[in-house]
């Protein structure tokens, strides 16, 4: 009996010893993995701060301002002025499309989208643009996270950077409705396209039409005045 226990109790020391450093290996690990983990956060956060950037469409430009990125250059391009249906903004379209198993022919059962071109004879700014084709490029700025157009400004909010300034464009107000979209004030146009399409997405200076008292008051805004516009980022 005595044999016996004594077995019996070597072989719980054993157990013992075995659980210990089993508990003891499991935590280094532990400690391993939360440390691998602590690192491959820190990592991802810095990437992700490294990779921040932010996208917008120049309108009227073929290039980006000097600090920005060229995504891509394209025309303008959006509905014909005078059908009710297709979308009501404008898209930067590129200059290379690719086409991937098209049905031929045309189709009645389609949205249509057409060129753009200025209208703006009558606005000293973009005259001699008048019914010409607009570019556009899409523009990518590292470091910053966030962009958007003020209307009826052209210095941005303070903490924000200037990307570019011009006019508020749309379609004409007895046309189907657009998009408002800020043309650059320094605007070109496709050398290349043909003058007045005659079925394009017509692009119009904007004009504010305030209220003495209204929520758009007279005072400091003006009847008549071609509104400016800022694209800023941050």
């Amino acid at each position: 009996m005595k044999t016996e226990a004594a077995s019996i109790r070597k072989s719980m020391e054993s157990i013992d010893k075995n659980d210990v450093a089993s508990t003891t290996d499991y935590g280094e690990d532990e400690g391993v993995d939360d440390d691998i983990e602590n690192r491959q956060l820190r990592s991802n956060s810095v990437h992700v701060h490294q990779a921040a950037s932010v996208t917008y469409v120049r309108w009227g430009k073929k290039t980006c301002p000097q600090h920005a990125e060229l995504v891509y250059e394209g025309v303008i391009g959006g509905s014909h002025y005078g059908h009710s249906g297709g979308g009501a903004n404008y898209l930067c379209m590129p200059y290379q499309p690719t086409y991937d198993a098209p049905a031929t022919g045309g189709q009645t059962t389609r949205g249509l989208l057409y060129g753009s071109q200025y209208y703006t004879n009558d606005f000293e700014p973009y005259n001699q643009l008048y019914k010409h084709d607009p570019p556009c490029a899409v523009c990518r700025v590292s470091a910053r996270s966030t962009t958007y157009t003020v209307p009826a400004r052209n210095v941005c909010p303070s903490g924000w950077n200037v990307e570019y300034t011009g006019y508020m464009m749309t379609s004409q107000y007895g046309q189907r409705r657009t998009q408002f979209i800020c043309m650059d004030e320094n605007a070109d146009y496709v050398f290349w396209t043909s003058y007045d399409q005659g079925t394009a997405a017509m692009l119009y200076p904007v004009e504010v039409m305030c209220v003495t008292g209204g929520s758009i008051p007279c005072a400091p805004y003006v009847n008549g005045d071609e509104l400016t516009c800022v694209v800023c980022t941050s």
